[in-house]
């Protein structure tokens, strides 16, 4: 986009609430303070999710297309950024899905979700603690670790602190400007504390980790007590209202995930996680056990569980857009600022309650209006 628009509206800046007209391109250009009805448009920060397996009946691990389709599926879910992450594999799976990633980022599509890079969530992890991991966890290899590590499109891994009793993981990532997280893990929490005050951060807290304990606790009280960075899944099924308040407490940069899989925005059926047969069953992913499988969220779903929780639309837009760009060290996202990209969810009052509902993704300056199905 090279002509500059303008918008006015409310726009979520890290001072508050601001009237402004927004002068922009594919960035914002000037923010000029002007007053505006509350019947105009809202603007937050677009989301950016750092836990994506899928879409639109698309599986991340399936090659470049399939990648294509999920990062469609996700702006219209209300997305504007993510990391496409892997499921546990063979490595030559894992290789493929890194190199279809760095091909997509080479040539984006418009008006779909910016893939920010991956986040490889295995193979290092406890085979006892894989919740709906394919069964392909193996001990730490460091060797192959950094041959990840140094590819371009790698963001975080994930990784079991119990299977790094050296603590090399967590050195070898920031050798790289990786960051690192713990999960699928049957740790102590001793150990997950010498992964964190190494600066790891904690892969979808509560679920699929050694638990919270006022004696004998594992990776999810270690988390509440030492962690600067943690992942929480936001449909009110992988984790109730306590437990997410006791987090949002607790953890600084608290990152909302939708750990969505390639049933996301799809009827109820069959779909694949890797290589895992899944099913949709309503608001649930599952394994035919009835295991949680992912999920199958959108951002515009998540939006509403954290209002009918009570969080105010600042704090949303911290945890799902201002606190994960922080993390990752995503240039221009998350904020609404002079010379941040133009990402942003539009929101407008509905015609019945008034309450604010989402209507639209802006993505580098382009507005790409819902559905109305979520």
């Amino acid at each position: 986009m090279s002509e500059a628009s303008e918008i006015v509206g409310h726009f979520c800046t890290s001072d508050g609430w601001l009237s402004a007209r927004c002068r922009h391109d594919a960035r914002v250009i000037e923010l000029l303070p002007e007053a505006v009805p509350d019947a105009g448009s809202w603007f937050l920060p677009a989301a950016v999710d750092l836990h994506v397996h899928g879409g639109g009946g698309h599986d991340a691990m399936e090659g470049e297309e399939a990648i294509r389709g999920m990062l469609a599926a996700s702006a219209a879910g209300g997305t504007g950024a993510l990391l496409a992450t892997s499921v546990t594999a063979p490595f030559a799976d894992i290789d493929a899905f890194i190199d279809a990633a760095e091909r997509v980022m080479a040539a984006p599509d418009i008006g779909s979700a910016t893939l920010l890079g991956v986040h490889l969530e295995g193979p290092f992890v406890n085979p006892g603690k894989l919740g709906a991991q394919p069964p392909h966890a193996v001990p730490l290899d460091p060797g192959q670790l950094e041959t990840w590590l140094a590819r371009p499109a790698v963001r975080v891994v994930t990784y079991a602190p119990e299977l790094d009793p050296d603590n090399v993981v967590p050195m070898l990532a920031d050798r790289h400007d990786v960051r690192v997280q713990i999960g699928h893990t049957l740790c102590r929490w001793a150990e997950a504390r010498v992964a964190l005050a190494a600066g790891a951060g904690t892969t979808h807290l509560w679920n699929a980790m050694s638990g919270a304990s006022h004696r004998g606790g594992g990776a999810a009280v270690a988390a509440l007590a030492y962690a600067e960075h943690a992942e929480i899944i936001m449909d009110g099924i992988h984790v109730e209202r306590a437990a997410f308040e006791a987090a949002r407490r607790a953890v600084p940069l608290l990152c909302g995930i939708t750990d969505a899989t390639a049933a996301t925005g799809m009827a109820d059926g069959h779909y694949r996680l890797g290589s895992l047969a899944v099913e949709k069953r309503g608001t649930r992913v599952v394994l035919s056990d009835g295991t949680l499988a992912g999920s199958c969220l959108t951002q515009r779903r998540a939006l509403e569980v954290l209002r009918e929780w009570d969080v105010d639309w600042a704090d949303i837009s911290r945890l799902t857009s201002t606190s994960p760009a922080r993390w990752i060290g995503a240039e221009g996202l998350g904020q609404i600022a002079v010379g941040a990209r133009a990402h942003w969810m539009e929101l407008a009052p509905s015609p019945t309650d008034a309450a604010l509902r989402p209507v639209a993704i802006w993505l580098d300056g382009r507005r790409h209006p819902f559905d109305e199905e979520r």
